[in-house]
């Protein structure tokens, strides 16, 4: 579905980007999408004063206009770190356990009252940042897609702006639910800690880890020395803070007190660029503009709304570019090629994020810990189905399908531009010796991406095997992979007599659990 908005974003942005109504000279027009114009609300009056003073035939240069959308985009993963952090916590400390001592079902919390307190202010505070980003970086945007699709015929779209702006904004919405639906699952399985029922639930884990991974790999990941709470959480803690890090790493400014935010009205005033800790400090070179960066911030924050015409717009510009390139000498053509390979290692470092962040840590790694869990529930709570934990699985097993087009479509344009510069470094090779380091910047992003996605692909299909046969076919839920021969399909019989299993004894009444041996 994303991959086919995509292709309507591009078809929105190849109609005749201006109404043809002019009063007079340098009037301001309708900026147009499709067949509908771009609504006043969708963007800042800053952009009109530009427009009204340099006349709609100039394209805007995106980092005039992205220096504030930054500051937007930080504000956000402020907010969305916070949440994110506070709501596992309030979870766990307001879950309580069944009294009954033969109880063996999971920590109950209000749900409700959870999803009032902070999902729907997070959800508020990410949508009023992505929309008032969108009114500093759509214009421009839709500019340079619309300039290199102007001589080419495009279907003809099938949502109009405010359509497609709301199925944006609920696909933002829905990737905050898969990370808040995490959220509750750490807070869920570690409060169930406290109960009577966790001793179950350890006993079989230890079973299934003991007999799916080797010794000297569970001693080296720790494994024989957590229990199955304590690593939900801790996997849940560093898919938490990795992403704003990362996010960090190649937007946040090293002298961020140096640099003016605002929006450049004189095509003149010259944006700066800056040095990030991603940048090479060897390199005076090598650094960061407001438009690379706050596409990685505005893919950290699911701004869906932004990073759907991400794509589209880096092509159009990278085309451009080459294209002035072949046609300039010296200096001017180096320039334009410089440009255009901080546009392609912007493009990568965003899909770095997509897919090793979002894609295999949160989603993958996250999908197939719950996919566990719930094997192991039926097994050890035959009579405690869990509705949340059920849905907490289909919403993450959802977002692990719906990064498959995404990922299909960012793939073929990491094709496109890997020939792109592999054409354009033979057709030139004495020119391209000066940027050498960030060719080969691109190259070695281009292999991590590669082996992200055989990861992905990998744990994606591993996960869904495992949940069919967990539901389906194995009696007691688990099953492993490494034990499918010919003779076995793979399930796991629980026989503890030869697990060194270890017991956990909860004091309900003063809320105090330790190990036994």
């Amino acid at each position: 579905l994303k991959s086919k908005l995509g292709s309507w974003s591009q078809s929105m942005a190849s109609q005749p980007l201006l109404s043809p109504r002019r009063s007079q000279s340098h009037a301001l027009h309708n900026i147009q999408f499709g067949s509908e114009e771009l609504p006043g609300w969708m963007e800042d009056h800053l952009i009109k004063v530009i427009r009204r003073e340099e006349g709609d035939e100039k394209q805007i240069d995106l980092n005039r206009t992205a220096g504030p959308a930054m500051l937007w985009g930080f504000a956000s993963l402020v907010g969305l770190t916070y949440f994110m952090t506070a709501l596992p916590v309030i979870g766990f400390y307001i879950a309580r356990c069944d009294a009954d001592k033969h109880s063996d079902g999971f920590a109950m919390y209000p749900e409700i009252i959870l999803w009032i307190i902070f999902f729907l202010p997070l959800a508020v505070i990410v949508l009023a940042a992505q929309w008032k980003a969108s009114t500093f970086l759509l214009v421009p945007m839709l500019q340079e897609i619309q300039a290199c699709n102007s001589d080419t015929e495009r279907p003809p779209r099938l949502l109009g702006f405010r359509q497609w702006y709301i199925v944006m904004c609920a696909f933002t919405m829905f990737n905050l639910l898969d990370q808040m639906t995490n959220a509750l699952f750490a807070a869920k399985i570690y409060s169930t800690k406290q109960c009577n029922g966790y001793d179950k639930i350890q006993e079989f884990w230890e079973v299934a880890i003991q007999k799916s991974v080797p010794s000297l790999m569970r001693k080296s990941l720790f494994l024989d020395y957590m229990d199955f709470a304590d690593i939900t959480v801790i996997i849940y803690i560093f898919q938490l803070f990795v992403q704003p890090i990362f996010a960090l790493v190649f937007s946040l400014p090293l002298n961020i007190k140096a640099l003016n935010f605002k929006v450049r009205l004189s095509r003149d005033d010259t944006p700066p660029k800056f040095k990030t800790i991603s940048d090479d400090n060897s390199n005076d070179e090598d650094l960061t503009d407001f438009k690379s960066a706050v596409m990685v911030l505005a893919e950290v924050n699911r701004m869906e709304a932004l990073v759907s015409f991400d794509l589209d717009y880096r092509r159009a510009m990278i085309e451009r570019l080459m294209h002035e390139a072949q046609i300039h000498e010296g200096s001017d053509k180096l320039q334009h090629i410089e440009e255009a390979l901080e546009a392609g290692l912007a493009v990568l470092a965003r899909t770095a994020a997509r897919f090793a962040l979002k894609g295999l840590l949160q989603n993958c790694l996250q999908v197939n810990l719950q996919v566990s869990m719930q094997a192991i529930s039926k097994a050890s709570m035959p009579d405690h189905f869990d509705f949340f934990n059920g849905v907490n699985l289909g919403v993450t097993m959802f977002a692990v399908f719906l990064d498959i087009p995404d990922m299909i479509n960012i793939s073929y344009f990491i094709w496109w531009l890997q020939d792109q510069v592999n054409v354009h470094v033979s057709e030139n090779e004495s020119l391209f010796t000066s940027v050498q380091g960030r060719i080969d910047t691109i190259k070695c992003r281009f292999l991590r991406i590669k082996i992200y996605v055989v990861c992905y692909v990998f744990m994606a299909g591993y996960a869904l095997a495992k949940l069919y046969m967990a539901l389906m076919v194995c009696s007691e839920g688990e099953w492993n992979l490494s034990d499918v021969s010919w003779n076995d399909n793979g399930c796991v019989a629980f026989d503890v007599s030869d697990i060194n299993t270890r017991k956990w004894q909860c004091n309900i009444t003063e809320y105090q659990c330790q190990y036994t041996s």
